[in-house]
C-alpha cells in the first residue's frame, strides 16, 4: 500500500478515505466544497481553483489538511501539503501577505491584514522618539544617509522616517535634481525598522508594513473571533436605541496551553519545509538558527551535501514566519525565546527528521548571534515578564556598550589598562548653583546620588503656565519636571528636578530629554515587568490616588472598574486619562505622580 491508509471494513462495506476539495477566500470564507475517494492530482486542484475564481484551495483527510495557492502569475502549487487547519488559515494569510497584499488597490481595512494590531504593553512610540531611532539605526550601520532634519510622517503601524528634498517651485528643471530611489525608514511601535525605496508609492509602503506587523501580532484564532464578536454585539447596542442593554460583555481566558504549544510545534515544522526549499537539491541535512528580538532579528542557514557545507541566506517571507511563531510562543509559561535552532536530517527513504530547541538566554548568547542592546530593551517593554538572566539585565541597559563576553580569559600578561572614568550623559545646571550628573550606573544631585538599579518610581511631567497680558502680549512658562526615587526612604531633592523655559513654543532642555529618554529605555521595562509581576501575583500598589490590582482599578467613590470594561487609556494635557464602558467622563490621573506614565501600558498589558 506504500504510504496509503488501509480502507476500513464494516459489515461488508469498505469505507474508503474521504477528500474534501474547498474552494477558498482569502480571508478563510469557503465558497464551494466537494468530496472525491482519491487524492486529487496538483493539475485537478489548480482546475478546481480557476473554476471558482478563487487564490486558495484546501483539500482535508480527517484533520489532516492540505493548503494549495495561486501566485500573481496564475501558478498552483502546494505551500503545506499536510497540517491541522489552524496552522493552514496562518500559511494561507502568510502567502496571501508575501504575494498578494495590498494588490493594485491598495489597503483595504476589511482586510484580515488591514488593520493595524493594537500597541499592547509596549505602547506608540512617538515622533521624537521614532526619529531618534532611526538616527541610531544610521549610525550603528554605517549607512550613506543625513541623519540631521529627518522628518517623520505618521501611519496605522508605525512612522515614515526619511530626509525631506527641498524643490525650488520657480525652476521647472529643478524635478531633475529630486533624488530617484531615496531611502525611507518604515519604523514599527516595536522598534523594527525596514528600509524601503521612495520608488514604491508611500500608500503602498505603508499598507504593506501594516500588514506584517497585523501578521506577526493578531491575537489567536479563538481571542480573535471574541473580540469580534463583542464589537457586534456593542455595535448591535448601539443601534438599539437603548444605550447600555447590554451592561457586561467579558472576553474570558486564551487558548489553553497544550494547544497553544501544539500550533507552535506546527509553524515550526512550516518553518522547516519553507527553509527546505533554499538549499540545493539533494542535500542531507540543515541546521537554521535564529537570534530575535521584537525589533530585529539574525538568521544563519546552513545546508551539508556530501559532508560539504554551503551557506544559504533566509529569505524575508520566512523570517516572517519565523516573527510569527515567536509571537505564539512568548504565551507559553517560558515566555518568549531568544534563539531558535531547527535541524532537519534527512533519512535513506526520503523522510525527514525535524528537531527543534530553544534558548531563553540562561547564558550569555555567542557574540555572533547577540543583537545590539536596544532590542532587548524593545523586547522586554513588549513582552514583560519576570526572572531577566542578570546578564541580560547588565546588557540591555548598557547604553548601547556592548560587555567583554565571560567566555573570554583575561590576559594576565598584559599590563594592567588603567579604564577611563565614565562620562556622564547628563551635566546641567538645575536652579541657580547646583548640578544633576548622570551617568550609565547613577543619577546625583548635589550631596543625593541613587543608583539606577534602586530606583523604584519615575514622573516626567510638562505643564504650561500663561500669563495673560493686558497692554502687553501674552507670556508662556514652560516647566520640566523629572524625579526618581524609592518607595519609603528616598532622597528628596531628586524628586523634583525642575527646569523652566519660557516661550509659546519652547524646546525642550537636552538634560531633561536625555533623563526622559534614557528612563524610557532602561527604567520603564524593569519598572513595568515588575509591576505587571506583582499584578499578577495577586499583589497591589498606588499610582496616585489609584490603586491597582489584580481585579483593575480602583479610585475610592469614583471608579471601581475591572480590566475587561475599561476601553481606551490616552496621554493628554499632563494627564492619563482612563475610559470605562458606560462612563460618560473618563477618569483623570495626573502625570505628575509617580509611575503615571506605566499605566497606559499596565491597562493595555492587563486588559489585552
Amino acid at each position: 500500500m506504500g504510504y496509503g491508509r488501509v480502507p476500513r471494513v464494516y459489515e461488508g462495506v469498505v469505507l474508503m478515505p474521504r477528500h474534501v476539495l474547498a474552494a477558498v477566500s482569502m480571508d478563510g470564507r469557503e465558497i464551494a466544497r466537494e468530496v472525491r475517494p482519491a487524492a486529487p492530482s496538483l493539475a485537478w486542484v489548480a482546475a478546481y481553483g480557476d473554476l471558482h475564481a478563487c487564490d486558495y484551495v484546501t483539500v482535508s483527510q480527517g484533520e489532516s489538511v492540505g493548503l494549495y495557492a495561486r501566485d500573481p502569475g496564475g501558478t498552483w502549487d502546494a505551500v503545506s501539503p499536510g497540517t491541522d487547519a489552524g496552522t493552514a488559515d496562518e500559511m494561507r494569510l502568510w502567502f496571501e501577505l508575501t504575494h498578494h497584499y495590498p494588490g493594485p488597490d491598495g489597503a483595504d481595512p476589511s482586510h484580515p491584514l488591514g488593520r493595524a494590531p493594537q500597541p499592547g504593553a509596549i505602547g506608540r512610540i512617538d515622533e521624537r522618539r521614532a526619529i531618534a531611532l532611526v538616527q541610531e539605526h544610521i549610525a550603528t550601520g554605517g549607512l550613506d544617509y543625513p541623519t540631521q532634519n529627518l522628518v517623520a510622517d505618521r501611519f496605522a503601524a508605525g512612522w515614515s522616517v526619511y530626509a525631506p528634498v527641498d524643490v525650488d517651485d520657480t525652476d521647472p528643471m529643478a524635478f531633475l535634481d529630486i533624488p530617484v530611489g531615496r531611502s525611507v525608514f518604515m519604523i514599527g511601535d516595536t522598534g523594527r525598522i525596514k528600509e524601503v525605496t521612495s520608488a514604491i508609492p508611500p500608500e503602498q509602503a505603508d499598507a504593506l508594513f501594516t500588514a506584517e506587523e497585523a501578521f506577526v501580532r493578531r491575537p489567536p484564532a479563538e481571542e480573535a473571533f471574541m473580540n469580534d464578536l463583542k464589537a457586534e454585539f456593542e455595535r448591535l447596542d448601539a443601534r438599539s436605541g437603548q444605550p447600555d442593554a447590554i451592561t457586561d460583555f467579558t472576553v474570558v481566558g486564551t487558548p489553553p496551553e497544550d494547544l497553544t504549544a501544539a500550533r507552535v510545534t506546527a509553524l515550526t515544522d512550516e518553518i522547516a519545509r519553507q527553509l527546505a526549499l533554499c538549499g540545493p537539491q539533494r542535500w542531507e541535512r540543515m541546521v537554521a538558527a535564529f537570534s530575535c528580538a521584537v525589533s530585529a532579528e539574525t538568521a544563519d542557514l546552513c545546508f551539508w551535501q556530501h559532508e560539504r557545507p554551503m551557506e544559504a541566506r533566509v529569505p524575508e517571507q520566512i523570517a516572517l514566519l519565523v516573527r510569527r511563531q515567536r509571537h505564539l510562543a512568548a504565551a507559553m509559561p517560558a515566555g518568549p525565546w531568544l534563539r531558535l535552532m531547527v535541524a532537519v536530517t534527512k533519512g535513506p527513504a526520503g523522510q525527514a527528521q525535524v528537531s527543534t530547541q530553544y534558548d531563553y538566554g540562561d547564558e550569555r548568547l555567542p557574540d555572533g548571534q547577540l543583537l545590539a542592546p536596544r532590542h532587548y530593551r524593545n523586547d522586554l517593554a513588549a513582552y514583560p515578564r519576570a526572572g531577566i538572566p542578570a546578564w541580560l539585565r547588565t546588557y540591555a541597559g548598557a547604553n548601547g556598550q556592548r560587555t567583554a563576553s565571560p567566555h573570554t580569559a583575561p590576559d594576565r600578561s598584559a599590563p594592567p589598562r588603567q579604564e577611563a572614568p565614565e562620562r556622564p550623559f547628563v551635566d546641567s545646571l538645575v536652579g541657580w548653583t547646583t548640578h544633576v550628573v548622570a551617568d550609565q550606573q547613577r543619577i546625583t544631585y548635589g550631596g543625593d546620588s541613587l543608583a539606577w538599579e534602586e530606583i523604584e518610581w519615575i514622573r516626567y511631567p510638562v505643564s504650561r503656565t500663561k500669563h495673560q497680558g493686558f497692554l502687553f502680549p501674552s507670556m508662556y512658562t514652560n516647566t520640566y519636571t523629572f524625579g526618581v526615587g524609592r518607595y519609603g526612604n528616598s532622597p528628596k531633592s531628586l524628586e523634583n528636578l525642575t527646569w523652566s523655559k519660557g516661550g509659546k513654543r519652547a524646546e525642550a532642555p537636552e538634560a531633561w530629554l536625555a533623563l526622559v529618554e534614557f528612563a524610557q529605555r532602561v527604567l520603564e521595562p524593569r519598572l513595568l515587568a515588575q509591576r505587571l509581576d506583582l499584578i499578577r501575583r495577586g499583589g497591589s500598589f498606588t499610582i496616585g490616588e489609584m490603586r491597582v490590582h489584580r481585579g483593575g482599578l480602583t479610585l475610592r467613590g469614583v471608579m471601581e472598574a475591572d480590566w475587561g470594561s475599561l476601553t481606551d487609556v490616552e496621554v493628554a494635557d499632563g494627564l492619563v486619562w482612563i475610559h470605562e464602558r458606560g462612563r460618560q467622563q473618563p477618569v483623570r490621573v495626573s502625570l505628575g505622580s509617580a509611575n503615571a506614565v506605566l499605566l497606559p501600558r499596565i491597562v493595555a498589558a492587563m486588559a489585552g
